[in-house]
């Protein structure tokens, strides 16, 4: 009991870690689930959203699918979600305490905190890829389009989740699993390294007594977040499309990797498509900090 008391039987720094990253990132990718539904819509250029925006997608999803149509895919989402915030949470820290104790002479700052970061981005993905793959493709799929009489090829339609990795394994082996992670990973190393160090850079301009309040450490990450989104975007763009090729009458991305598809997208779908819906992942930014950064502890945030 005495051990108890006094603390001996506390959960250990990592484990926090992984506790921490599972509630925030779980709880916020559930509230912006119907945003990102809607982005990989458009980034897809899913026929029925063409020119919908934000609020005429919204109305085809709730007339065509209804209420749950917004969450289409969510499964997949938080099933990968999960370990990815925890993954990258704690990884995060756990690298940044390796490069430290190996190199003892390594200046702590903004620099420390980019490669630590974007080491930690990579180790997510890689962990959880296959997840992405499978909510990007049940997210993609529109219940009621035969209906709509639109010229889109039939589709198969996946059960589920473990359907949906099922039947890719079978058509395309392992590596049908991991179709199009080359993007993210070229967009999740610094993507993840801008992130951590836009926030740290930010942190510094807070005066000391108020860095740890929810308000500074919110507006900060939201900021980063937004930065560097802002920055690696277009490979975001190259990555759903390579994810949905096998169901879209598409044949832009067949056959090419992530700079020739990046090309390919420029020349036939205009250099404004690799931007289509970023301005809902700034929604997204605002809205998952605001539920995230609650749970954010030691400084850090997924």
């Amino acid at each position: 009991m005495e051990a108890a008391e006094r603390g001996g039987w506390a959960l250990p720094l990592t484990v926090r870690e992984l506790i921490a990253g599972w509630v925030a990132g779980g709880v916020a990718k559930c509230a912006v689930a119907p945003l990102e539904r809607v982005k990989i819509l458009l980034q897809t250029r899913r026929a029925e959203f063409r020119g919908s925006g934000l609020i005429g997608s919204f109305r085809t999803i709730y007339r065509t699918e209804g209420p749950l149509g917004f969450y289409r895919g969510n499964g997949a989402s938080v099933a990968r979600i999960v370990p990815y915030a925890a993954l990258h949470y704690m990884a995060y820290e756990e690298y940044r305490r390796w490069i430290i104790l190996g190199f003892p002479n390594v200046q702590q700052g903004p620099v420390l905190d980019l490669v630590a970061g974007s080491i930690a981005g990579g180790t997510a993905v890689v962990s959880t890829y296959p997840l992405d793959l499978v909510r990007t493709k049940m997210a993609y799929q529109v219940k009621g389009a035969v209906s709509l009489s639109l010229r889109e090829p039939t589709e198969q339609v996946y059960k589920g989740i473990l359907d949906c990795l099922k039947t890719v394994y079978r058509q395309n082996g392992l590596k049908g699993l991991y179709r199009g992670m080359a993007p993210s990973l070229y967009g999740i190393f610094p993507y993840s390294g801008l992130k951590f160090y836009f926030y740290e850079k930010m942190k510094t301009r807070v005066p000391e007594e108020h860095r740890k309040d929810i308000i500074p450490k919110l507006a900060c990450g939201s900021v980063a977040g937004l930065l560097g989104q802002t920055i690696t975007y277009p490979l975001d763009v190259v990555r759903r499309q390579m994810q949905v090729q096998a169901l879209s009458s598409s044949n832009l991305v067949k056959g090419k990797e992530t700079f020739g598809s990046l090309a390919m997208i420029v020349k036939q779908q205009g250099w404004k498509q690799l931007f289509s819906g970023l301005s809902i992942n700034y929604l997204k930014t605002y809205a998952a900090g605001t539920v995230q950064f609650p749970f954010v502890v030691n400084d850090t945030y997924y």
